[in-house]
C-alpha cells in the first residue's frame, strides 16, 4: 500500500548541504508492525515524516496504493495526513488547555464529522486505550503512559490506513513501555503500524519487519516486500478543512488558559472604544434634547419668510470665493453696493413676493388647520414717548465707562435701536410663556405689559430707561461712582400699583411731518408741535405685570404689546395724507419733491421711514405651526405653492422661507459633528495604540502555541486552518474589548445622566444607541482583526516538523 523509490532529502547546513536520505526505496504491507533501528542522525525520524507528509522528499516518489504524491499540493498533503496517517509522537504532543475527549475528537473535526458522533467515536477510542473514565480530564492530570494512550487514541480515532509512531516509549518506563507497545501490537493486526526507535530489544519482540538505517542507507530490511507498479497519476483524498466553530473553540479556550492576560488585553483595548462611546453618548444625548428642544419648542417658534431672502443674500456672499469675487477695478474699489448689484443682475439674491403669497394664504383654508397663528410684520418701529417728559422712550445704560471723562457724564449712553417694547403675535402666545403676577393680560390693542425676570426682578437700566425710576439725578449718581466716592444710594420701593398706573404715547411716524405743497415739512425739532402731537397721541396703558415662566426661555425686562396695535398705528398712517401723496407719487420723493435717484433715495426707503405699510404688502410672514408634525405639513405647503409658480414659469414670485429652530438645531448639530469628530480622531490614538498592542500579544500567543501550530498540521489542518485560529483569536479578543468598552460606557452613562439630571435638569444626555454598540463592537473586532493579520500569516507558515520539536 505504501511504497518508497529512491527518496533523498537534504537540508542545507550553512553553505553546504547534509544528505540526511539516499535513495531509500521501500514497500509497505497494508498490515504489519515494521520498526525503523538507527543510531542518531541515521535519518529515522526524517523518513518518518517524509512518510507522515509532515516533511518532502527532494527527489524519488512517495506512492500511496500505486498512487503518486509528486503533484501532491500542500493541500493534498495536509488531506493525506488527516485521512491516512495517525501520530503517536515520544513527548505526545497533546494540547494542554483541550480535555482529552476535545484532543482526541480533533482530527474528526478536520473531517467535517458531525459532533455527536466525534463525541461517540473518541469515546470509543479511549475505551479501546483504557481511558474512558477520563475523557474530561486534560492532559496536565494524567501519567505519562496515560497521555501517550490518548496520543494512540487521537491517531485511531480517523481510522487511518498507517500509524506512525515515533520513539512512542522513548520518555515511559520499561511497564508503562510493553502496555503501549501491546496496544501497537494489536493495531498492526488491521493497520499499517511504523515505529522509529532506539531500542532493539523492544522492536524484535514486537515488530514483524525491522529496516536498519546508517548514514541515510538502509543497511537491513528484515522482511522484504516486492509489489507491481501502478499508472502514476495524482491521487484523490477528501479534503480536510476545519469549521470555523472550532477556530474559535480553540481560540476560545486558549484564552480562558490565560485568563489574567486576556482579561488585561481586553481592558487596554476597550479604552479606545470608551472614550469614542462617551463622545457619540454626548453627541446621541444632545442631538435627541436637541431634536426634542425642536419639537417641544415648535408652536413657540415659526416658520418665517422675510421680504429680503437673507439665506439667498448669506448663500451669495459665501459663496464668492477667492477667484470670482469681485475685483478692483483701474484705480477704484468696488464696493459693497457694486458687489450686490452684481448678485441682484445675476439673479442670485432674492426678493421674496410676500404680497402674492399673502393672497395665497388668505385663500388657503388648508393652512389653517396646521398655524395657529399667522403674523404679519410691516416694518413698522413704534414711536413711543413719555407723557411726563414728552422724549422719546430710549434705553438708557446706567453702568457707563469708568474711563468716561467728567465732560461726558451728564450724557448716559442712550439707544433707539433698544428693543424696549417687543410685539407678541397672538394673546396665546403670552399665556403660554409668561405668567401674571398683577393686573390683567392685555385685551385691547392698547394695552401693554411689563416683562420681568422669572424671579421677579427687573434691571436699573430699564426702569430708568420706561421712566419708572427717576433718572433726573442719575448722571450725577453715577459719575461719583466712577469717581470712587461715597454715595447714597436712593431705596426705591415701587409697588406694582406705581407700575399699572404709568402710561406712554404712540404717535405716528408721518406725525413728525407736515405736508408743504408736495414735499414735507420735518417738525420734530419743534417742541411746542411735538407736546401737542404727544398730548393728542394714543395712549399706551400697562394693563399687567407678567414673568416668565420656569421652563420657557423668553425675553424680559421689556414692555410687551399686541401684534394688532401695529395693525391699528399701520392704518392711521395710511389715511393720512402724507401717506396717500407717497403712495400715488411713486416716482416722486415727498421729501424733496423730485424723482427718486435710487441711491440716495428710494420709494421703499420712503414708505419704511413714513411707516406706510398697506395690509396686502407686509415685509414679513411668519406661520406658528400647532405642533412639530404641522410644521412639516405647512413646509410642505409652502414648497407646493413653489411648485405651482415653478409649473407657471413665474419663479420670481417662488418664497424662501427661514426656520429659525431648524437653523438654530442645524447650526448645533453642525458644532456638535465637529467637536464629536474631533474628540473621535483624538480618542482614536488609543484605538492605534491598542491595536498594536494586540499584533503583538498575538505575535506572542504565535510563539507560544509553536507546538500546537505542529499538533494541528500533523493531524492534517490547513495553513488557512492553523492562520483561522489566531484570527479567531484576535476577534474574540476584540469581542471582549468591545463589550466591556460598551459596558463601561453604560454604566458611566448611568453617572453622568445621574448628575447632569441633578445640575442642569436634563434628562438623559448621555445616551449609547444599540447601533452605536453594535459598531462599536464590531469596530473593536475589525482592529483586532487587522492587528491579528500578519501574526496570523506567520503562523500559518511555520514549519510543522520545526514546530514539533518546540519545547
Amino acid at each position: 500500500m505504501l511504497e518508497l523509490k529512491n527518496i533523498s532529502k537534504s537540508y542545507k547546513v550553512g553553505e553546504e548541504y547534509q544528505h540526511v536520505l539516499k535513495k531509500i526505496s521501500i514497500n509497505f504491507r497494508s498490515k504489519e508492525f515494521t520498526s525503523i533501528l538507527g543510531a542518531s542522525g541515521s535519518g529515522k525520524t526524517t523518513l518518518l515524516n517524509i512518510i507522515g507528509g509532515l516533511d518532502k522528499y527532494d527527489s524519488g516518489d512517495l506512492k500511496i496504493y500505486g498512487v503518486t504524491t509528486k503533484k501532491y499540493t500542500s493541500s493534498d498533503w495536509d488531506s493525506y495526513r488527516n485521512n491516512k496517517i495517525g501520530f503517536v509522537f515520544q513527548n505526545y504532543n497533546l494540547i494542554g488547555h483541550q480535555t482529552i475527549l476535545s484532543n482526541v475528537e480533533l482530527s474528526l473535526t478536520l473531517s467535517g464529522v458531525s459532533k455527536k458522533e466525534r463525541k461517540e467515536r473518541a469515546v470509543k477510542a479511549l475505551d479501546k486505550v483504557g481511558l474512558k473514565e477520563h475523557i474530561n480530564k486534560h492532559p496536565n492530570q494524567l501519567s505519562g503512559g496515560q497521555m501517550q494512550r490518548v496520543a494512540i487514541a487521537r491517531a485511531l480515532v480517523n481510522d487511518p490506513d498507517i500509524i506512525l509512531a515515533d520513539e512512542p516509549t522513548g520518555a515511559l518506563d520499561s511497564n508503562t513501555s510493553i502496555q503501549i507497545m501491546d496496544i501497537l501490537k494489536e493495531i498492526s493486526k488491521e493497520k499499517l503500524v511504523i515505529m522509529v526507535t532506539h531500542n532493539p530489544e523492544l522492536a524484535k519482540k514486537y515488530s514483524t519487519r525491522i529496516i536498519e538505517l546508517k548514514d541515510g542507507s538502509i543497511i537491513k530490511d528484515s522482511n522484504p516486500f516486492e509489489i507491481d507498479e501502478t499508472e502514476d497519476v495524482v491521487g484523490k483524498v477528501k479534503k480536510t478543512s476545519m469549521s470555523i466553530g472550532t477556530s474559535f473553540e480553540l481560540s476560545m479556550k486558549n484564552l480562558m488558559t490565560k485568563k489574567g492576560r486576556t482579561i488585561l488585553t481586553a481592558i487596554a483595548g476597550s479604552i479606545g472604544i470608551i472614550g469614542i462611546a462617551l463622545v457619540l453618548s454626548l453627541s446621541n444625548g444632545v442631538q435627541k434634547y436637541s431634536k426634542n428642544m425642536e419639537e417641544d419648542s415648535s408652536s413657540d417658534y415659526a416658520i418665517n419668510i422675510d421680504k429680503v431672502s437673507t439665506g439667498s443674500l448669506f448663500d451669495s456672499l459665501s459663496s464668492l470665493s477667492v477667484t470670482n469675487k469681485p475685483k478692483a477695478e483701474g484705480n477704484n474699489l468696488v464696493s459693497y453696493d457694486d458687489v450686490t448689484s452684481k448678485l441682484n443682475s445675476s439673479g442670485t439674491i432674492k426678493l421674496n413676493n410676500l404680497n402674492e403669497f399673502k393672497k395665497y394664504l388668505d385663500s388657503n383654508e388648508e393652512i389653517k388647520n396646521y398655524a395657529k397663528n399667522i403674523e404679519y410684520k410691516y416694518g413698522i418701529e413704534l414711536q413711543i414717548y413719555s407723557p411726563k417728559t414728552y422724549k422719546k422712550v430710549k434705553y438708557i445704560d446706567v453702568s457707563p465707562s469708568p474711563n468716561q471723562s467728567d465732560n461726558q457724564s451728564d450724557d448716559l449712553s442712550t439707544s433707539e435701536n433698544s428693543n424696549l417694547f417687543i410685539e407678541f403675535p397672538n394673546d396665546e402666545a403670552i399665556q403660554n410663556k409668561y405668567e401674571l403676577i398683577a393686573g390683567n393680560m392685555p385685551k385691547s390693542y392698547n394695552d401693554v405689559i411689563l416683562i420681568v425676570e422669572k424671579d421677579g426682578s427687573i434691571s436699573d437700566s430699564t426702569l430708568y430707561s420706561l421712566g419708572i425710576k427717576d433718572s433726573t439725578n442719575l448722571s450725577k449718581l453715577i459719575e461719583k461712582v466712577n469717581k470712587g466716592e461715597k454715595v447714597d444710594v436712593p431705596n426705591d420701593n415701587i409697588s406694582y400699583d406705581d407700575i399699572l398706573n404709568l402710561k406712554y404715547k404712540v404717535i405716528l411716524n408721518t406725525d413728525y411731518y407736515k405736508l408743504n405743497g408736495n414735499t414735507l415739512i420735518d417738525l420734530s425739532s419743534d417742541s411746542k408741535y411735538m407736546k401737542n402731537v404727544i398730548d393728542n397721541a394714543l395712549d399706551l396703558n400697562i394693563v399687567g405685570i407678567v414673568k416668565a415662566k420656569s421652563d420657557s426661555d423668553v425675553t424680559t425686562d421689556v414692555i410687551g404689546y399686541r401684534a394688532d396695535l401695529t395693525r391699528y398705528i399701520a392704518d392711521k398712517i395710511l389715511d393720512t395724507d402724507i401717506a396717500k401723496e407717497q403712495m400715488t407719487q411713486k416716482n416722486i420723493d415727498i421729501f424733496t419733491g423730485e424723482e427718486f435717484d435710487g441711491v440716495n433715495s428710494t420709494y421703499d426707503n420712503n414708505m419704511t421711514l413714513l411707516g406706510i405699510a398697506p395690509e396686502d404688502s407686509p415685509t414679513s410672514i411668519s406661520m406658528y405651526p400647532n405642533n412639530s408634525e404641522a410644521k412639516k405639513h405647512i413646509v410642505e405647503i409652502i414648497k407646493g405653492y413653489n411648485q405651482k409658480q415653478e409649473e407657471a414659469n413665474r419663479e420670481d414670485l417662488k418664497i424662501t422661507y427661514n426656520d429659525s429652530m431648524e437653523d438654530l438645531i442645524n447650526g448645533i448639530s453642525g458644532v456638535i459633528k465637529v467637536i464629536s469628530m474631533s474628540l473621535i480622531a483624538v480618542v482614536s490614538i488609543s484605538l492605534i495604540v491598542s491595536s498594536i498592542m494586540i499584533s503583538i500579544i498575538t505575535y506572542i500567543s504565535v510563539l507560544e502555541r509553536t507546538k500546537e501550530i505542529g499538533i494541528l498540521r500533523a493531524i492534517g489542518a490547513t495553513k488557512k486552518d492553523i492562520s483561522r485560529v489566531f484570527i479567531a483569536e484576535t476577534l474574540i479578543e476584540g469581542l471582549i474589548s468591545g463589550g466591556l468598552g460598551v459596558i463601561v460606557t453604560l454604566l458611566l452613562n448611568l453617572l453622568i445622566n445621574v448628575i447632569v439630571g441633578y445640575t442642569a435638569h436634563i434628562n438623559n444626555i448621555a445616551c449609547l444607541s444599540i447601533t452605536n454598540s453594535i459598531f462599536l463592537i464590531a469596530l473593536s473586532m475589525l482592529l483586532n482583526l487587522i492587528a491579528g493579520l500578519i501574526p496570523a500569516n506567520m503562523a500559518s507558515k511555520k514549519d510543522p516538523v520545526e514546530s514539533l520539536r518546540t519545547e
